[in-house]
């Protein structure tokens, strides 16, 4: 990456990126402030982030891409008082977890996770006030202990990490024998 300075503010030439119009090399950056609307009527909010514009020396083509966006997402994460994506992120992280451990002793969707992970949703207040907590040392160790300690009843045993099924044993099939359907008239 090459550095050069631009009048209004800094402008990086990034050699490592391509032009999505026209796929030539030679892209600049240049961090600019950049406002936008989030939410819609009287509860509309505007917004400002320093986006990384990018430019094409070829073209003249300038664009945002997913570093912006993602500076976006953050913003309105604090505009709203939630954990950003990366700090979601970091709390899973720190307590060692693969999404889906973390899902599992945390009772959160994996689907879930992974969308407020990936800047696909923003989790609501409930949600974040409860991954909070998961913050907080200790606590994930406590709630692993309650899920190690959780049983099913006898007659049902735990397939994968979602569906339950009865145990299949003589018993039951004895049962099922004398199970029948009678029609009414």
């Amino acid at each position: 990456m090459n550095r050069t300075q631009s009048e209004s503010s800094l402008s990086l030439v990034e050699d490592s990126l391509t032009c999505p119009l026209c796929g030539d090399a030679g892209i600049t950056t240049t961090i600019q402030p950049h406002s936008f609307d989030y939410g819609t009527g009287k509860s509309k909010a505007e917004l400002t982030v320093d986006a990384h514009v990018r430019r094409c020396s070829s073209c003249d083509f300038d664009y945002l891409d997913d570093v912006t966006e993602n500076l976006k997402q953050e913003a309105v994460c604090r505009y709203l008082g939630v954990l950003s994506p990366n700090e979601i992120r970091n709390i899973r992280k720190d307590c060692g977890m693969s999404r889906s451990k973390f899902a599992h002793v945390t009772g959160l969707g994996e689907a879930s996770l992974n969308r407020w992970e990936n800047s696909l949703n923003i989790q609501s207040l409930a949600y974040d006030r409860y991954l909070r907590l998961l913050a907080i040392p200790g606590t994930i160790r406590d709630l692993e202990r309650i899920v190690s300690n959780t049983t099913l009843p006898k007659d049902q045993v735990k397939l994968g990490n979602r569906f339950r099924s009865l145990v299949v044993d003589e018993h039951l099939l004895e049962k099922k024998k004398k199970f029948q359907l009678h029609r009414v008239a």
